[in-house]
C-alpha cells in the first residue's frame, strides 16, 4: 500500500537526485577530457538511452525501500512517482522551465508529455492498489 513513509523516502531522495543531477554531464562528447573511445561509444543519442537505464536503476532501490517488496505494483508506483517529482524538482532547482531544457520530450503547454503521461498512470495505478489492497482485508 502506498503509505507516508514511502512516499517521504522518495520525495526527499528525488530532491537530492535533483539537485546532484545539476551538475552531472551524461554526454561524454561533450566533456573535454573524455576518452576517444567513450566519444565514439556514447554517442549522445547513445548517452540519452544509457542514462534512462542508470536512472531507473538508481530509482528502484530507493522505490524498493519505499514499498518493501522487489517488484510489486507498489514498487512500480514509487518509481514514476519518484521520477515525476525529481523532475519538477530540477525544474525549480534549475530556475528554467521544462520545455527549455526537454529538447528529447515532446511537450503540452510546456509540460513534457512524459510525466503528464506519469501523472495518469500514477492516479490509475493508485486506484488500482487501492482496490487491491481492500479486497485484501476483507
Amino acid at each position: 500500500m502506498i503509505n507516508r513513509r514511502g512516499l517521504t523516502i522518495m520525495t526527499v531522495f528525488s530532491f537530492i537526485y535533483a539537485i546532484l543531477e545539476l551538475g552531472i554531464q551524461w554526454d561524454p562528447s561533450k566533456v573535454l577530457s573524455s576518452p576517444a573511445w567513450m566519444k565514439s561509444v556514447f554517442t549522445p543519442a547513445v548517452s540519452l538511452y544509457f542514462y534512462r537505464v542508470i536512472y531507473i536503476s538508481i530509482f528502484g532501490f530507493p522505490s524498493y525501500l519505499a514499498s518493501g517488496k522487489l517488484l510489486s505494483a507498489e514498487t512500480v508506483w514509487y518509481l514514476i512517482y519518484g521520477s515525476i517529482v525529481e523532475d519538477i524538482m530540477y525544474w525549480i532547482v534549475d530556475l528554467k522551465l521544462p520545455f527549455s531544457w526537454a529538447w528529447f520530450y515532446p511537450v503540452y503547454f510546456d509540460i513534457p508529455i512524459d510525466d503528464l503521461i506519469g501523472v495518469v498512470i500514477l492516479a490509475a495505478m493508485y486506484k488500482l492498489i487501492k482496490q487491491k489492497s481492500k479486497a485484501g482485508m476483507n
